[in-house]
């Protein structure tokens, strides 16, 4: 039988030296490797490369990109990493000229916002000033006419802003064509009913409704006005039924022309 070789005390002391001298190194190493990285996560937070530096914005026609970020509640220099998306969604949801918000974070430094704003559905005229009226009742900074854009309809004589928002949401489901063929919508109240319109189209033609049943009546404009002489101009009745009823004529003022239409033409209805 073979015997193992035998190795005395003093040489295996330089051997446990050795060892021991290794693992200190690697401890060493070890906590030199932490203090380093501990030290360069604090640059990295106190450098530009951690911050927003990048903000883009998208959707906005009303407002401005400051509006919307004062909105959102955070700017450009804000930590990227701990700023939240979830939160900023929901503070610019919060503002009246915003439907809908999307927050993306885009590393490393990049934030990316698309709204989507309440559509402008009419102008109110109070005075001389002229209020932007949105899908949603809300009521916009009144300005001179200059500030009037687009072909949005005017809305006159409307003191009550109960009646004004019922009306901006019955505007928001009409199709645009028969949207942009309004010129002006009249608030003409009667003994027994406070909400009668008088609405003046761009094509001479007037329409007389009330506003609980104003939008579904009014997508089949086209439809009607398709059965009518264009020649001869008048007023559309909707408020019950669905009539026309001609102007007088010079020449004979004593009796207006009435004509029937359909109340429901449901095979010439207007795509909406």
């Amino acid at each position: 039988m073979d015997r193992k070789p035998v190795v005395s005390l003093e040489d295996r002391v330089p051997q446990l030296r050795q060892r021991r001298r290794k693992r200190a190194n690697r401890r060493m190493s070890a906590v030199v490797l932490v203090f380093v990285l501990i030290i360069l996560v604090v640059l990295y937070f106190q450098s530009p490369y951690s911050k927003i530096q990048t903000i883009q914005v998208s959707g906005n026609d009303i407002l401005t990109e400051q509006q919307i970020l004062e909105a959102g509640g955070f700017a450009a220099g804000d930590s990227f990493w701990t700023t939240d998306e979830e939160s900023i969604k929901e503070n610019l949801q919060e503002n009246e000229l915003i439907k809908l918000a999307e927050v993306k974070k885009d590393f490393p430094t990049t934030m990316t916002i698309n709204i989507e704003e309440f559509e402008q559905t009419a102008y109110l005229r109070q005075e001389q000033a002229y209020t932007p009226v949105y899908e949603n009742g809300f009521l916009g900074t009144p300005g001179p006419s200059e500030l009037i854009r687009g072909s949005a309809p005017l809305l006159v004589g409307f003191d009550d802003t109960s009646l004004v928002e019922k009306l901006a949401a019955s505007l928001s489901e009409l199709p645009d064509e028969v949207l942009n063929s309004i010129s002006e919508i009249h608030h003409s109240p009667t003994d027994v009913d406070d909400e009668r319109i008088q609405i003046f189209m761009n094509d001479g033609f007037e329409v007389s409704a009330i506003i609980p049943t104003f939008a579904d009546k009014m997508v089949h404009y086209g439809s009607i006005v398709s059965q009518l002489d264009p020649n001869v101009k008048g007023v559309i009745d909707l408020e019950v039924g669905s009539y026309f009823r001609a102007y007088e004529q010079p020449e004979d003022t004593e009796q207006a022309d009435e004509t029937e239409t359909s109340e429901e033409p449901e095979e010439t209805e207007p795509q909406g």
